[in-house]
């Protein structure tokens, strides 16, 4: 027997970029939507994600003349990415290329190059510090005698928070100048002044030039060489003002980068009153950003990137939003004292409505390393409340229910 093949609904086909734990919200949305997924990752290892994947085609998603050669043969209706940036550009070309919805080419260059960002950002009048492109150590000398120290030096080509240094001194600058040009792809790197104030994020979504929210996060961050984000939390804790200046900045911010059919991920700076963009991109953030999202305003927002990406209308998910806002907060699970080999790690909670994961990416023989960075993550947990004090009591409740023993 079977359907009629009128009735019979091709199913939709989407190409992820990227397989790891960043993306699993992403690939589960897309199977529970019906859509087809196909996994572009590289062959030599085995990230989360290839079991949840309906086809897996192999290819360097940082390489968009690969990544576009293989979608061509795909037989695609959308293409997307979710919490990494290695793949951005690739998305662009192939958005492009295919006219599938999504970020353009042109925006997502922008997105991977800090300086041409800078240069948009000053170009539209976006709040952001001051800067100057730099390839050699004379153009580093000249440019610290127009910014003050201290300052920040910047890779241009990086995520998270490789190839970026911090420097109160002008040796501290020509060291990590130096550090920037060894790690960086590029022939320069950036010198902007360093703001140093209470930093924060703002999580956005654009649908034909519509931006349909603006939604501040606090960030939870620990301090390695760098301060290094371990987590997240909705709403932010502030004046009016300061959500009144951040919803302009994004505003002007994804403006000036062309940003559009994307969720968007910013990075802002509040000092003397003044809220500052440090960048953004067009995917959504990662460390449960997108589960923040989904908490703050009660939808499915993984269903609206996926629908977005294959041509479906997103607002069918965000109409459902709630009235009111929800608290939530999202935090790694990290060492900061031991390290070893993991032998065993178990969640011993009782099951909670407002505990909404607790998740180990370790398993026993992992080695566990006291934390520098995010690949030092152990885990993850996410909880909501009826404010942000009910939640910082339920993660502390949660963290004293897991048990971890190393070698």
């Amino acid at each position: 027997a079977g359907m009629e093949p009128a009735t019979m609904m091709m199913s939709k086909r989407l190409l992820i970029l990227g397989a790891g734990r960043g993306q699993i919200g992403l690939y589960k949305a897309a199977r529970e939507m019906g859509i087809v997924t196909i996994a572009g990752t590289m062959p030599d290892n085995s990230p989360p994600c290839i079991p949840l994947a309906d086809e897996v085609c192999y290819m360097n998603i940082a390489d968009p003349d690969d990544v576009f050669a293989k979608a061509k043969e795909l037989n695609l209706d959308g293409a997307a990415t979710c919490c990494l940036d290695t793949g951005i550009a690739a998305l662009g070309r192939t958005c492009d290329g295919l006219g599938l919805t999504g970020l353009t080419e042109a925006a997502a260059v922008m997105c991977n190059d800090k300086s041409k960002m800078k240069k948009a950002f000053m170009e539209h009048g976006v709040s952001t510090a001051k800067y100057f492109e730099v390839a050699t150590e004379e153009d580093l000398e000249d440019a610290l005698e127009i910014i003050n120290l201290p300052v920040i030096v910047k890779a241009t080509d990086l995520q998270g928070s490789r190839g970026i240094y911090i420097a109160k001194t002008k040796e501290a600058a020509m060291e990590g100048f130096t550090e920037a040009m060894n790690l960086t792809r590029r022939s320069y790197c950036i010198v902007e002044e360093y703001i140093e104030g209470w930093e924060f994020g703002a999580q956005a979504f654009v649908k034909d030039g519509e931006i349909l929210f603006v939604m501040p996060h606090g960030d939870n961050t620990y301090m390695s060489h760098t301060a290094v984000p371990v987590g997240h939390y909705v709403p932010l804790d502030c004046d009016r003002n300061v959500y009144e200046q951040t919803e302009v900045a994004v505003r002007n911010a994804i403006h000036a980068l062309g940003l559009d059919n994307c969720a968007v991920n910013v990075d802002l700076i509040l000092k003397d009153g003044i809220v500052y963009v440090i960048e953004l991109t067009g995917r959504v953030g990662a460390n449960c950003l997108p589960e923040l999202v989904e908490i703050n305003y009660g939808i499915e927002y993984y269903k609206m990137i996926a629908a977005l990406a294959v041509g479906d209308d997103p607002l069918e998910y965000w109409n459902q939003r709630n009235e009111y806002e929800t608290a939530g907060l999202a935090k790694m699970i990290i060492s900061t004292d031991q390290s070893g080999i993991l032998k065993e790690i178990n969640y011993l909670g009782q099951s909670d409505p407002d505990v909404l994961q607790v998740l180990f990416f370790k398993k026993p023989r992992d080695e566990i390393r006291q934390f520098v960075d995010s690949n030092d993550c152990i885990g993850q947990i996410i909880v909501k409340g009826k404010d942000m004090a009910s939640c910082e009591r339920k993660e502390q409740e949660v963290l004293q229910d897991i048990r971890m023993v190393l070698e």
